[in-house]
């Protein structure tokens, strides 16, 4: 047990395993990636079946923060995906702001580059005007801010009681306006009486302050970090772009060089916690301008504090103390006092949504915080909701559709919650793209794009699909999209490129109530997203970088990579996957999904889940997979599942392999199936009607098809059509041909990493 003769203080260079006091009381530390968090002592970091007993010892404190660090593969997939996602989000911003830039130099040439400053303002008479270069005005801006950094700095750091010279900071902060808006005018107009007009006005007084309170100072300088509708640092910094480093230049004029400009790029950790993920998102990314850790909890928000204070971020994270909701909303719509031509957004590029349960109550608020083209992160917990049948009720008031039932309950519940985010969007005229939907463990971690696009939200309806599925027989599902999105091909198109598409309702379904492979009932899930799951440039600029980072930081590199990996090759089954994600696109790294592209082939299915219907010796996955191959179709796995297979052959096919398997194989023992048995019904079917090839023809759409056949419904991964003509299917079980090529070992699935690991419970307390 740890003592408090090693204790060192909070100022002392963090270090795994040290002990430090701070305010009277003691923590350990805890190392995750380059970020560190304090903890008391034995506190609990494992589910144990004798906590309570450990307790009563006082050998396992419960927790007063929530920590569990089996959620480090979330956060190292997050941390990844965040910095992926925001160099090509900068990226795009430097290329605008050149583009833009060139513009303005070609005025300014055209202009002569001199602009006229001074000239009576605000009542100051007797000043003289003068026609001053436009170097000269950046300058004086330059200086202004500076100015008025260091004050802020100064008050935000200094000690209360201690009499400091007092600056007008009104007159301060009005000059920084004026300065700002004449540079603005001068920018992008190009008017030269631009800056004449605002003038430059630099007053200063010899007045003292009794206290550093900042009483005086205006409100867009001073940080509020206790309310819900705090801001996360200095306007007039995060309008340059600037990251704390000083100015070491200096112009002609003496003033000092300013800044190299950096985008914007703030991030919200809604509900943080210790704080873990936003001390890891500022320390590890390091563009990242403003890091906000928001908490309603007061003695998380205090262990915030203690933690950024460890890790010496104080300048780039804020902790904020208030309701997510309530913060995200005034983010997005901030009091109607602090508009004006100098109002600087407070919305967020990144927002973080990693709650203990259900995300879907804080959906609606990160949407409206989130800049245009920002990413929503996603983490849902509750598994036994949105991938189980227990709860349909509540499965269906939190994601607005029904779960389905199956091995492929996981994945369900992953389109579940897109449809329910993509839903809430769309009410705002906000399409969402998917980058990466993952199910991992007890929950799920979905990365999503959203962007103001109403063109793009009128594609919804055709993304969005019921499923009716054979849960109590043989397991196989059928699709029915709810609308229908056809491209308009005619004499237009060749005069425009661009391709139109006409928005309708789909037809009523054909499929039966009962199965029409076993006979038995079928059941109803969904609303749910039909859509892809990821954005294959996305995961691939994330496998890339995976492949590349330091193991020591990132500690589950290898189920990284092999998870990743998987998530990519699921892509496969697409009918167009190879040029989906390919065509040339200036601005960004990671090509936009197209709108109409539909994942005709959702779900997976698992060998010896249908030989348990047909009661027979499950076969390798090698084999099947060969064998689906063989006909013509493509089979790779699933990242929710070990053994799964994910392929577009449809279920007849499915069925036609598994009853060749009996017959070539495994033979059924005598007995084994009885009349009125999902199994029975199944076997006694004839063969396969048509030829692999055909039977890819039949079922071959592509994404901008309106739906894969008339009737707008799809069975398995695309239900073939019914012939006329029977045609004996050849089934070749070539497992050469059915493993996969051999290459770098990978982790893909989850083994247990520890004793009694799991979700754990909810902290209780307060520190």
């Amino acid at each position: 047990m740890a003592t408090e003769q090693g204790a060192v203080p909070i100022s002392t260079a963090p270090a795994v395993g040290q002990l430090v006091e701070h305010h009277g009381k003691m923590y350990t530390t805890i190392k995750e990636g380059r970020a560190f968090i304090l903890i008391p002592p034995n506190t609990r970091t494992v589910m144990d079946p004798q906590a309570k007993a450990k307790a009563a010892e006082g050998k396992d404190v419960p927790q007063n923060v929530f920590y569990n660090p089996i959620q480090q593969f979330n956060r190292d997939l997050s941390v990844l995906a965040i910095a992926a996602f925001g160099e090509e989000l900068c990226g795009r911003r430097r290329g605008k702001r050149e583009r833009e830039g060139k513009k303005v130099g070609k005025r300014k040439e055209r202009k002569g580059g001199k602009v006229e400053v001074g000239g009576n303002q605000d009542g100051v008479e007797g000043e003289a005007r003068e026609v001053a270069p436009a170097g000269e005005v950046d300058g004086a801006l330059q200086e202004a801010q500076r100015k008025l950094d260091e004050e802020v700095d100064r008050l935000a750091g200094g000690d209360v009681g201690l009499k400091q010279p007092k600056v007008d900071h009104e007159a301060e902060v009005e000059t920084l306006v004026q300065l700002q808006g004449s540079k603005r005018k001068a920018d992008d107009l190009g008017d030269e009486q631009a800056l004449g007009e605002a003038g430059i006005k630099r007053q200063r007084t010899e007045e003292h302050i009794s206290g550093a309170n900042g009483r005086d100072v205006p409100a867009m300088m001073v940080q509020n970090n206790t309310g819900a509708g705090a801001e996360t640092s200095v306007a007039a910094k995060e309008s340059n772009g600037a990251n704390g480093t000083s100015n070491t230049g200096s112009q002609p004029n003496g003033h000092p060089d300013p800044p190299e400009w950096q985008p914007r790029f703030r991030i919200l950790d809604a509900l943080s916690a210790t704080g873990l993920r936003a001390l890891r998102y500022a320390s590890e990314i390091p563009f990242a301008t403003a890091v906000t850790a928001n908490d309603m909890d007061r003695g998380a928000v205090a262990s915030i504090r203690t933690n950024v204070e460890y890790n010496k971020l104080s300048g780039k994270i804020t902790p904020n103390l208030g309701n997510a909701m309530g913060h995200m909303y005034t983010a997005a719509f901030p009091p109607t006092d602090s508009h004006g031509p100098h109002h600087i957004s407070g919305r967020y590029d990144v927002i973080d949504l990693d709650p203990y349960g259900s995300a879907a109550p804080f959906i609606e608020s990160a949407l409206q915080a989130l800049n245009d083209g920002g990413m929503l992160c996603v983490t849902c917990t509750d598994s036994g909701v949105f991938a189980s049948c227990g709860y349909s009720e509540k499965t269906f008031s939190l994601y607005g559709g029904m779960p389905i039932k199956g091995n492929h309950s996981h994945e369900g519940g992953l389109r579940l919650i897109i449809n329910s985010v993509a839903t809430a969007a769309a009410k705002y005229g906000l399409a969402i793209e998917p980058l990466l939907s993952l199910s991992i463990d007890f929950y799920v971690r979905i990365f999503i794009r959203v962007t103001k696009s109403p063109a793009d939200v009128k594609f919804l309806a055709g993304k969005t699909m019921v499923v009716y599925d054979c849960d109590n027989g043989c397991g196989a599902w059928t699709t029915q999209f709810l609308g229908r999105n056809t491209r308009q091909v005619g004499k237009a198109q060749a005069k425009n490129p661009t391709f139109h598409f006409k928005h309708g309702i789909a037809q009523a379904p054909t499929a039966d109530r009962h199965c029409e492979h076993c006979g038995s009932k079928t059941h109803i899930a969904g609303p749910m997203w039909g859509g892809p799951l990821h954005n294959a440039a996305f995961v691939e600029k994330l496998l890339k970088d995976a492949s590349e980072a330091d193991a020591t930081i990132y500690q589950t590199k290898q189920r990284l990579e092999g998870m990743l990996d998987t998530a990519l090759n699921e892509l496969n089954v697409l009918s167009e996957a190879d040029t989906t994600w390919t065509a040339p696109n200036k601005d960004a790294t990671f090509p936009k999904t197209p709108p109409e592209t539909l994942d005709l082939h959702p779900f997976f299915f698992i060998p010896s889940a249908l030989a348990k219907v047909i009661h027979c010796i499950a076969p390798p996955e090698a084999a099947i997979k060969g064998a689906l191959r063989h006909a013509g179709y493509k089979a790779t796995r699933s990242h929710c599942k070990p053994g799964s297979i994910k392929t577009d052959a449809p279920w007849s096919v499915l069925w036609e392999v598994m009853r060749e398997w009996v017959r070539q194989k495994q033979p059924i023992k005598e007995g084994a199936l009885r009349e009125g048995q999902a199994g029975f019904r199944i076997m006694q079917a004839a063969r396969q009607k048509v030829v692999g090839s055909e039977a890819a023809e039949a079922v071959e759409g592509s994404s901008g098809d309106a739906m894969p056949a008339a009737d707008g419904q799809v069975s398995g991964a695309g239900e073939i059509g019914k012939a006329e003509e029977r045609k004996v299917m050849e089934v070749v079980f070539d497992e050469a041909l059915g493993r996969d090529k051999p290459g770098k070992r990978l982790v893909r699935y989850q083994q247990n990493p520890r004793e009694n690991w799991g979700p754990m419970t909810r902290a209780k307390g307060s520190a």
